[in-house]
């Protein structure tokens, strides 16, 4: 029988005004065969990606107020990284941490990396959303 569970991520977007939101989002996993003969596990649907890379962010590196380049998720390998949002929330974002930047219009974030161990960010660029 087909299990579901949901991963969750970071979401940061502009709204119309274009001002920058966090939001908490979910992906839907299902049990499935997905490399046999290992056993099942859970897998989420697969969306189209455009191109992967790496950031490395020295310490103390700061990015003023900017919208994302890309729309893309960002994967934090190493390091510690906070975002804030136009609208003044902020978060931070660790190794293992899953960040999907959405805010490509708009006012933007400001980003900086914290303490004194460069951020090291694998980046998947995904297609522009369609308005």
């Amino acid at each position: 029988m087909a299990m579901s569970a949901t991963v969750s991520y970071l979401r940061l977007y502009a709204d119309p005004a274009g001002e920058s939101h966090f939001e908490r989002a979910f992906v839907e996993t299902f049990t499935r065969n997905f490399a046999p003969p290992a056993p099942a596990f859970n897998v989420s649907a697969f969306v189209p990606a455009l191109r992967n890379g790496f950031l490395l962010a020295p310490a103390e590196w700061i990015g003023d107020l900017h919208p994302s380049p890309l729309r893309m998720w960002v994967f934090v390998l190493d390091g510690e990284m906070e975002f804030e949002a136009s609208d003044g929330e902020h978060h931070r974002v660790r190794p293992g941490d899953a960040l999907l930047l959405e805010d490509t219009s708009g006012r933007g974030h400001r980003s900086r990396v914290i303490g004194d161990t460069a951020a090291k960010l694998a980046i998947v660029e995904l297609e522009p959303t369609r308005e």
